[in-house]
């Protein structure tokens, strides 16, 4: 349920990807399941993914019962990537994403994407989905790890004259509330990605079920 709070006045949106603006929930808990197969270890649920979920995302997989070394959790990214890749054009866009977008463009917000995702990647499916005009940075990361979202943050923020008082961070996970806090911006958080309402309960930023609900919460 969306928190009765004053809305934020913004400038810049920095979204995240997964789960927030992709609903791909669904199908990353099947692609887990499919890694944990190659480790014989038991598959999981969407609804156990979403409680269980976190970052790093070294320790979810440790919560699983993975626990291998180094070089086994980088075939365990490798896996990961090459299954999500093959089957990542089953995701759609969650609801009203291209018409919120649109929106907060005609506003003048300027609009960013900050994702765990390879940069590449990153790219391609934004471009795939038909919305890469409403963004003016799109930033992912050098690595399959899923690590560097406050470094690449830091590096762009570092590298532009903007008001943190005036920048919001739209996310679903607990390392979006950490990316936000680090670079001392608003947060929203999605309930509906990758971590359930429950998971995300313990972090004091604004949250949200319904993309929808958003214009009520930004100006």
């Amino acid at each position: 349920m969306t928190q009765t709070l004053d809305p934020i006045p913004v400038s810049h949106i920095v979204w995240d990807w997964n789960g927030t603006l992709i609903n791909d929930t669904n199908l990353c808990a099947s692609v887990v399941s499919e890694v944990l197969a190659e480790w014989s270890l038991p598959p999981i649920q969407a609804v156990d993914y979403r409680r269980m979920f976190r970052f790093p995302v070294r320790d979810f997989y440790d919560d699983l019962g993975f626990g291998g070394g180094h070089e086994d959790w980088l075939r365990v990214c490798d896996s990961f990537i090459e299954k999500y890749r093959n089957q990542r054009h089953s995701c759609s866009l969650h609801d009203g994403v291209t018409d919120l977008l649109h929106q907060f463009a005609e506003s003048g917000i300027h609009q960013i994407i900050l994702s765990a995702s390879m940069h590449e990647h990153l790219r391609e499916d934004v471009l795939h989905h038909g919305i890469d005009h409403h963004f003016y940075a799109i930033l992912g990361q050098d690595n399959i790890r899923a690590e560097g979202k406050i470094h690449r943050g830091r590096q762009w923020f570092g590298e532009q004259k903007v008001d943190p008082n005036h920048v919001v961070l739209i996310g679903d996970t607990n390392h979006d509330y950490e990316v936000a806090q680090e670079l001392g911006i608003h947060c929203l958080l999605h309930t509906n990605g990758h971590q359930d309402e429950e998971r995300l309960a313990e972090f004091p930023a604004k949250k949200f079920h319904s993309l929808f609900e958003l214009t009520n919460l930004i100006i």
